[in-house]
């Protein structure tokens, strides 16, 4: 008898301790949720609910994401990969900046994608691999932005601050046989003044104010002399564009174009005479 009561006893504890057990609330669990978990409209664009609006109401924290869809964002306990649409992950530059090909507008941050709104304006003259559109070598992000470590540096997104911090980097302060540029950037007119790559060098044209808003606004002339005609110099011995080559033919060719970009605004005078 005694050993049938100890028996039932054990059965009674072991059943009690099972449904506490369960029903205790476990504060430390991650449960996968349901396809429904976000709500209608999470993944749609121009629902009020899309997930991009939710995240930038945030002050961009991703962070949580990982909590459910893992630490590379490959699935995680939520089952869902975010790198089905985001192939360079969610927190990768051309996720926000740019597209699939690169990280630099157009599309900015907005999604605008004319030069002549402020998050576009001439990234694509400064960064694109189209050599027929850039003056220059590609000019990496650090020379007009803070440096980054990452998604999550202090530096990348500050709340309240719906515009990139423009800081010049070196090759806008170069000096240049005794001259030393200042560089200034106007939001407000969107231009930039005493940079050393329009303008702020020996014989260039000082005074020139690049707009960023509007790509046409730097020619050969505005930066090396005369911004109405184009010509680098007027009178003396650089007449026109069309002579450049005639001292400089590594750089340019007769047409005016420039055939060698590393060798431009690059903080040399690179004499390559024609014989």
């Amino acid at each position: 008898m005694k050993k049938i009561f100890i028996f039932y006893s054990l059965i009674i504890l072991t059943v009690f301790g099972f449904i506490y057990g369960c029903s205790e609330v476990k504060n430390d669990l991650v449960m996968a949720p349901s396809s429904a978990f976000h709500g209608d409209g999470w993944l749609n664009t121009v629902s009020a609910n899309f997930h991009g609006k939710y995240i930038a109401s945030n002050s961009w924290d991703i962070n949580g994401c990982k909590s459910c869809h893992g630490a590379d964002f490959s699935g995680g306990t939520a089952k869902a990969s975010c790198l089905t649409c985001h192939e360079n992950g969610p927190d990768a530059c051309n996720t926000c900046h740019g597209n699939q090909e690169h990280i630099y507008p157009p599309r900015s941050l907005f999604g605008n994608t004319l030069n002549t709104q402020t998050g576009v304006g001439a990234h694509e003259q400064h960064m694109t691999n189209d050599t027929t559109q850039r003056y220059s070598a590609v000019v990496d992000c650090e020379q007009c932005h803070i440096p980054l470590t990452g998604f999550s540096d202090s530096n990348h997104i500050k709340k309240n601050q719906s515009f990139a911090t423009v800081v010049f980097g070196d090759l806008a302060r170069k000096t240049t046989e005794g001259v030393t540029p200042n560089p200034q950037w106007d939001r407000s007119t969107q231009t930039c003044t005493n940079v050393y790559c329009h303008g702020t060098f020996k014989n260039g044209n000082q005074s020139a104010e690049p707009k960023f808003t509007d790509p046409t606004s730097v020619r050969c002339g505005s930066c090396h002399g005369d911004p109405v005609t184009g010509n680098p110099l007027p009178g003396g011995t650089h007449p026109t564009l069309a002579k450049c080559y005639l001292c400089h033919g590594g750089v340019i060719d007769s047409s005016g174009v420039i055939i060698n970009q590393s060798l431009h605004i690059n903080g040399v005078v690179n004499f390559s005479t024609i014989k």
